[in-house]
């Protein structure tokens, strides 16, 4: 049995050795930015909540941001992506990482609950763009033998970057209140620093290369109106994009309702300081990242779709249970087998949700897609802002059901259409060592 498990692993990762010596230098520079990008995000993720809490302000200001973060980046998921066509991936990114650096160093600056919010649009316009273009990018950036290995190696990598990121984000203010520092300044500074760290990924941005001759005629508009005029005239992907929605709706609801808030659930209702709650993150980031691993595994064994059905429905036992764990740790396991069995499904359905479209409508699907789970993201967080100030555990009731009715849907939506597209073979022994 340990022979086999350690043959499975070996034939795994040369597996994955071969299909990343394959990455173009594009998809490389993408995955360094992410992983900058990743450890200053763990970084912030740890600590804002708490940050805006120890201000003065309630979970629902926690709340407020992140729907008004998800408001804008919706907006511009909806209207963003046919700019690719004018100006190019690399200005549309570097953009949208210098707006997520302005607004953040700027929240750290003014703990006031309008400012915050305000800025929390500008946050949300980076993180929207971000998010409309970053699955077009991978996809025209690779070829269907190493995509899936493509889309989960940049989710590994960011989430093994949150764990340093998470790391950073409990020591540091630990360690300055250790000099005195007051709680609130401490949290202020961890801010600025993780803030710096996320705008160092435009260093790697910059020497992208758009695949598309932005010089041809079919992909130029000499305006936006332009630009959006013609992606939408000749989209031709509505029915495709319309079953991507629906199912991943419920579940971006649910998750909207407790994952912003799970460092507060931390802190004010187990009792656990900002030092552990970083580690508690970091490790959350780790686990994530090794189940990513197993992501082509699944999809080669089950198709995509099957694939990422089963790891949806598969969370949700662990996050009913959290709001009745009797300790502190079997509620921070329950969390980590969440994200763990969740999170492995994001990279197959991402995936999925680009194949058989041209590359010209990827970032059009994309955009409309991340409009709508932001909107239920929005929907979700004040909803579960509210609730928290008065249960910390009601939100992750709801949560569950809704968790059930998006895996439901995305199995009963996509199981006549699920394949194994862009997930490569194995060879007849490698296929034997990881039955």
């Amino acid at each position: 049995m340990v022979r086999r498990c350690t043959v499975a692993v070996g034939k795994q990762w040369r597996d994955y050795k071969r299909a990343m010596s394959g990455f173009t230098s594009n998809a490389s520079k993408y995955l360094r930015s992410g992983f900058l990008q990743g450890v200053g995000g763990g970084m912030l993720a740890t600590v804002f909540g708490i940050y805006i809490k120890t201000a003065g302000m309630s979970e629902s200001v926690v709340g407020t941001v992140e729907g008004a973060v998800a408001f804008t980046a919706a907006v511009v998921c909806l209207i963003g992506p046919p700019l690719v066509a004018s100006v190019g991936y690399r200005t549309l990114m570097v953009a949208a990482i210098s707006l997520i650096v302005l607004s953040r160093l700027g929240q750290a600056a003014f703990p006031v609950a309008g400012v915050v919010v305000g800025l929390a649009l500008a946050f949300g316009l980076g993180d929207g763009f971000m998010r409309a273009i970053g699955s077009a990018f991978m996809s025209e950036n690779s070829s269907k033998g190493e995509r899936t290995h493509l889309f989960s190696t940049e989710f590994v990598i960011r989430v093994l970057a949150g764990f340093l990121g998470g790391v950073l984000g409990g020591a540091i203010p630990w360690a300055l209140m250790r000099f005195h520092v007051s709680e609130v300044h401490s949290y202020q500074w961890t801010l600025v620093l993780g803030t710096l760290v996320v705008g160092s990924g435009i260093l790697p941005m910059l020497g992208l290369r758009d695949k598309r001759d932005l010089a041809d005629e079919r992909f130029v508009a000499k305006t936006f109106r332009d630009a959006y005029v013609d992606a939408i005239k000749h989209f031709s992907s509505w029915k495709h994009t319309a079953k991507l929605i629906g199912p991943q709706m419920f579940i971006s609801l649910g998750g909207g309702m407790v994952i912003p808030f799970i460092p507060l659930y931390l802190k004010h209702q187990l009792g656990i300081d900002i030092g552990a709650i970083g580690i508690i993150q970091g490790l959350a980031s780790v686990v994530l990242g090794f189940a990513a691993f197993g992501t082509p595994v699944i999809a080669r064994k089950l198709g995509l779709v099957r694939g990422a059905a089963l790891m949806q429905g598969l969370s949700v036992p662990f996050l009913a249970l959290v709001p009745f764990a009797g300790s502190i740790w079997i509620a921070v396991m329950l969390l980590w087998s969440r994200g763990a069995v969740m999170n492995v499904a994001g990279p197959m359905y991402n995936q999925f949700s680009m194949e058989g479209v041209p590359d010209r409508e990827k970032p059009v699907v994309a955009g409309f897609m991340f409009f709508a789970l932001n909107m239920a993201w929005m929907v979700g967080s004040v909803t579960g802002g509210h609730l928290m100030t008065f249960s910390y555990t009601m939100p992750y009731t709801i949560a569950v059901f809704l968790y059930l009715a998006g895996a439901g849907l995305t199995y009963l939506t996509w199981r006549r259409n699920d394949h194994t597209v862009g997930v490569p073979q194995l060879e007849p022994e490698e296929e034997l060592a990881t039955a």
